[in-house]
């Protein structure tokens, strides 16, 4: 090697060694921001610190100012159907005809004519100033008839596809038959009797053959017009905005309370989605099983002892207006909702002495849902959990 070449060798050598170094030390620098970074930032899983200061609710802000896909993962328990949380998308408004016939709905909704004794009406039980329910545990029909299971909500029954508690209609339509007909509601025994009631209205008759072209209003054209009312109930939430990009209609608290939602309290288990529940019949222990408050939920439907104490999840759209909560109405408020599912739901005894025929349903009842586990808050944690209730 000639001398020149030599110091070229040595020039280009020393150049590497020193970008070597220099790429080594940036790296080192770097892995030391990151490590620094982590110990700095709080987990976003349900070991977020349960006495959070401002910056861990900065950071927790930050995880979800970006669309939902890019929220922290939740915290999911076996056999959960998550679908990502995220804002309900309306139902366009009506226009023409159907928009007519959503106005019929409203009006009946609101006629006694529709029961027998003429004293009851849908929004008897259902009332717009209620949260669309009664507020009361179960609620009063026919006669004075106490109910046996909660008045739901109609907010979201345009966007469900299981009605009632123990899911026997799968469609509006066919939703309106049940209290139309059932002896303690609206108590119906003949339909043909309602339709010529409805029918000796002028107004009905001529509006509803604008919609049918029928001179006569008959039954599908009674359920199909309260259908048609009770899918423009939903409205915004302040959640949906948030949801949308409106990152600051929440407060931090608020959001700490979302991510409760996700992680520690496990609610995204049952609750997701746009609608805030994953349609499916979950045993919650709270089925009272051999005692005078006895509801078998599901099973009176299926006759499968499996689907014994198994109810429909409820939709969490506007739950702060909705109360009281579960099928039979007997949490009053949402704070002793959340003490409830801390406790890890109710409790069948499973030494309750039955006959042989309804051991297999003793059985199930005693089963709770594998998504029900549960869990403990601190004061502040119900606080922000409860705040973030609020905004749905």
């Amino acid at each position: 090697m000639t001398l020149l070449g030599a110091k070229a060798w040595h020039f280009l050598n020393s150049k590497w060694t020193a970008g070597a170094i220099a790429l080594a030390v940036f790296c080192i620098a770097m892995a030391t921001i990151a490590m620094l970074s982590a110990i700095r930032s709080p987990r976003l899983d349900a070991g977020f610190p349960s006495a959070a200061s401002d910056a861990d609710l900065r950071s927790l802000r930050k995880a979800y100012s970006g669309p939902p896909a890019t929220w922290p993962q939740p915290q999911l328990l076996a056999d959960a159907r998550f679908t990502e949380m995220g804002s309900l998308t309306l139902h366009a408004p009506s226009a023409g005809k159907a928009r007519l016939l959503a106005r019929l709905g409203s009006e009946l909704f609101e006629d006694p004519r529709l029961s027998a004794s003429g004293h009851v009406a849908c929004q008897s039980c259902h009332n717009r100033r209620l949260g669309w329910g009664d507020a009361l545990p179960t609620p009063f029909g026919h006669g004075r008839a106490k109910g046996k299971r909660n008045a739901q909500s109609l907010f979201s029954v345009g966007y469900k596809s299981s009605f009632f508690w123990d899911g026997r209609s799968n469609s509006l339509e066919d939703q309106a038959l049940g209290p139309l007909t059932d002896h303690s509601e609206m108590a119906n025994h003949d339909i043909s009797a309602l339709l010529t009631r409805i029918n000796a209205v002028d107004r009905y008759r001529s509006s509803f053959a604008e919609v049918t072209g029928k001179d006569t209003i008959d039954l599908d054209a009674l359920t199909s017009a309260l259908a048609a009312f009770q899918r423009t109930l939903d409205r915004r939430t302040r959640f949906d905005r948030f949801a949308d990009g409106e990152t600051r209609v929440m407060t931090d608290v608020e959001i700490w309370g979302l991510h409760l939602f996700r992680s520690k309290a496990k609610c995204a288990n049952c609750h997701s989605g746009p609608t805030l529940s994953d349609g499916r019949f979950h045993n919650l222990g709270l089925s009272f099983f051999n005692r005078t408050l006895e509801d078998l939920g599901r099973y009176g439907v299926t006759g499968a002892p499996s689907d014994t104490g198994r109810f429909l999840t409820p939709s969490l759209r506007h739950i702060s207006k909705t109360g009281p909560y579960m099928h039979n109405g007997i949490f009053p408020s949402l704070s002793g909702l959340i003490r409830f599912y801390e406790a890890g739901g109710g409790r069948i005894r499973a030494d309750l002495h039955v006959n042989s025929e309804r051991k297999a349903l003793l059985d199930a009842a005693v089963k709770k849902s594998p998504q029900l586990e549960g869990f403990e808050l601190t004061p502040s944690e119900r606080a922000a959990l409860l705040a973030f209730l609020n905004t749905l």
